[in-house]
């Protein structure tokens, strides 16, 4: 899985599905506001809105330009498998279904349909991990360094 974070920091052009066009404080729009501010170019992916923060939104993933090639799902798991079989038809390389708290976004049948499809994929994980800083990259150290976080190696 390491790979493929690797690749998700290395692009610039990242779609994220699951940003709103109602609220700034939804894990999306937080997402989307961290990763502009570190240089990536985001493309929004909402059905509801042609617009988020003065940024042209995408009704969905098969809309979004050729060069995007990264998707994270910040969305409720109930859309996680209509998102990535958009994200294979539009010929993504790689999806990343976050987890921060509660449940996530991953589902079981997105997972086998990322596997069956080689359609490269992070799931159980929160992206700020990755990008983000502070406590959310020590985080991740502790997670690399030692197979999880003191809670999920407890299980």
């Amino acid at each position: 899985m390491q790979k493929v974070i690797d690749e998700f920091i290395k692009v610039k052009h990242i779609a994220i599905a699951g940003v709103s066009g109602k609220s700034n404080v939804k894990f999306g729009n937080n997402l989307m506001k961290e990763l502009t501010k570190q240089g990536y170019i985001i493309y929004p992916v909402n059905p509801n809105t042609d617009e988020i923060n003065g940024v042209k939104c995408y009704r969905n993933v098969k809309l979004l330009p050729a060069e995007v090639k990264s998707l994270i799902i910040a969305t409720k798991s109930d859309a996680t498998n209509l998102l990535v079989k958009e994200a294979k038809e539009a010929k993504m390389e790689r999806v990343w279904m976050q987890r921060s708290t509660g449940k996530g976004s991953e589902t079981p049948e997105a997972i086998n349909f990322c596997k069956e499809n080689k359609l490269d994929y992070v799931y159980g994980l929160c992206p700020f991990m990755a990008f983000g800083k502070g406590a959310h990259k020590f985080h991740f150290w502790i997670r690399k360094t030692f197979g999880g976080l003191p809670a999920e190696m407890k299980k």
